[in-house]
């Protein structure tokens, strides 16, 4: 709805004003699109609404009429009179373009003793009028305030001749409080000495080192951090008496402090320097055997000692399965979050690939399957089946098995001799060393493990696969369900198990913003994905719990 307001007033020209929404409001508010500046109108007095031509609703929920007559909803009909306080309205022709026209015009001046109220009540008030001094005043308060919040609250801190009386208080020592504690230490809101050892003193790093006596440091004494030095105080970066909010600085700026020239500070650091995670950061580093490797633009390998193609197993034709035919498998189907939900449990055989990867060595007589493990164990069990088989076996298995009629040499009529039990087991170790060499060279462990040859002394790679990349960085896969596995590990076209899929620190940065907010990125700053304290580098090797109440210069320090 669109209305053009002319607004009359005797001896000034016509003012015109175009406004238009869904509705417009009338009344004092300054807000209001028809604004009527007067003390006797309601600050929302009405609306003007769009019902096939201008409606006038009267008032809204809870407010008084105060117009001459009262009006719960008039059209706006040109020649139409609206009379509201000491102001007339009048509906008059629309000019084109124009839903409605209305003319506004101060009928009343405000009444003089209305005037003289008013002038009356914001009449200036003065401390001399009252007989009072500032400097006096000043002085009374100042003496009152140090009386009830610094000397009284002292009584119940240190041994005074009021403390007694000072117990009785209400309030005490309490009006010192900056606010709660956080809910690990509300145990110890009413014995405010377990921290303040000392009054009007700085929290001492001893008092904190009571509980928190394995916490560790930032940095090893080894590269010689000189920001961390034994002038350092807990509280500088924990702040305690806030509330529910933690106790740690949550924004970067106490960590770029140091590591914006990393190396000043700790000379023997190997990181880079660091400024913002947007702006500047340095590329990630993966943990590969025993050394973190930084990322960079050629891609990272780490043998695991596994044969293993992810293009193959995430085709989407599907995997052969022995009993479904072809299977379409998802990262689901192998990697299974942790209890936390936040990491993955390491891959299991037994759970992940053996569905499809059986260990069967002779299915047309047994669905038997060696170990999956060591392979003397395996092996083990394959002497053992047709040492089994070649002494005990039925006239079907033992056919199957060994491919020639005949039955378990102990199922023949009378005791075999020597000769023959030795002529059985050596046919049994024949047939078993070339299952096992089929087995481990040619067809199942080969599928997915470095295997030594028997002329070699066999033997299986062992199969080393980190479970944990970036042991220094904090990540939670639970916050990040709803993102797909492949925007971060995109193994999609990865061919060998050497291929190191974590995300470059780009990938990271299509969703994560710096220390400081920006649209449709997620605020990030360092705490976000790094810890403070290792638990490997003590704070204080030296530090020893006190083994009494503290005492300063004579004075024994109570809790309120």
């Amino acid at each position: 709805m669109k209305l053009v307001l002319l607004f009359r007033a005797p001896g000034k020209p016509q003012v015109r004003k175009v406004v238009q929404g869904e509705w417009l409001r009338v009344g004092r508010n300054a807000s209001c699109e028809v604004h009527l500046p007067d003390a006797r109108i309601a600050l929302e007095q009405g609306l003007i609404v769009n019902r096939d031509g201008p409606v006038y609703i009267e008032g809204e929920a809870g407010s008084q009429n105060i117009t001459r007559k009262t009006v719960h909803q008039l059209r706006l009909k040109p020649g139409t009179v609206l009379e509201i306080g000491p102001y007339r309205l009048e509906a008059v022709q629309a000019p084109g373009g124009f839903d409605a026209a209305i003319a506004i015009e101060l009928a009343a001046p405000p009444a003089p003793e209305v005037a003289g109220d008013l002038a009356s009540r914001t009449s200036r008030r003065s401390l001399a009028s009252l007989g009072l001094s500032k400097r006096e005043l000043a002085w009374a308060l100042f003496a009152m305030v140090l009386l009830v919040f610094l000397v009284l609250p002292m009584g119940r801190v240190l041994d005074l001749p009021w403390r007694e009386a000072a117990a009785q208080l209400p309030a005490g020592d309490r009006f010192w409080n900056p606010g709660p504690l956080t809910l690990a230490h509300e145990p110890l809101a009413k014995d405010c000495a377990a921290c303040h050892e000392v009054a009007f003193n700085h929290v001492k790093n001893g008092a904190c080192l009571e509980c928190h006596e394995k916490t560790g440091s930032h940095a090893s004494p080894q590269l010689r951090p000189a920001a961390l030095s034994a002038d350092s105080r807990c509280t500088s970066c924990h702040r305690e008496h806030k509330g529910v909010k933690p106790t740690h600085r949550d924004d970067s700026t106490f960590c770029v402090d140091c590591h914006r020239q990393v190396k000043a500070q700790a000379i023997a650091a190997e990181s880079e320097n660091v400024v913002d995670f947007a702006k500047d950061h340095p590329a990630f580093r993966v943990t590969i055997g025993t050394q973190r490797v930084r990322m960079g633009a050629q891609p990272l390998r780490q043998d695991p000692g596994l044969l293993f193609n992810h293009a193959v197993h995430l085709d989407v034709k599907g995997v052969k399965h022995p009993a479904k035919g072809r299977v379409r498998l998802d990262c689901g189907a192998c990697h299974h979050p942790d209890a936390s939900q936040r990491s993955f449990e390491p891959i299991v055989m037994r759970r992940d690939c053996h569905e499809c990867h059986l260990l069967q060595f002779e299915p047309a007589v047994s669905k038997r399957e060696v170990p999956h493990g060591e392979a003397r164990d395996a092996a083990m069990v394959i002497d053992e089946f047709y040492a089994s088989l070649a002494l005990r076996g039925t006239p079907d298995s033992f056919q199957k098995a060994f491919g020639v009629p005949g039955e378990g040499l102990l199922r023949r009529v009378g005791d075999p001799t020597d000769a023959q039990r030795r002529s059985a087991l050596a046919l049994a170790e024949q047939k078993s060393k070339r299952v096992a060499r089929d087995l481990f060279e040619v067809r199942v462990c080969k599928t997915c493990h470095t295997v030594t040859p028997e002329g070699e002394g066999r033997s299986v790679k062992p199969v080393k696969m980190p479970h944990h990349w970036m042991p220094h960085a904090r990540f939670d896969h639970r916050a990040h369900a709803q993102t797909p596995c492949v925007k971060c590990h995109d193994v999609r076209q990865s061919k060998r198990a050497s291929d190191v899929a974590m995300p470059a620190i780009a990938t990271c940065r299509s969703c994560h913003g710096g220390s400081h907010p920006v649209e449709g990125k997620v605020t990030s700053n360092c705490l976000l994905c790094h810890d403070f304290h290792d638990p490997q580098h003590r704070w204080d090797p030296q530090f020893r719990p006190r083994k009494e109440p503290p005492r300063v210069a004579g004075v024994t320090l109570h809790a309120p």
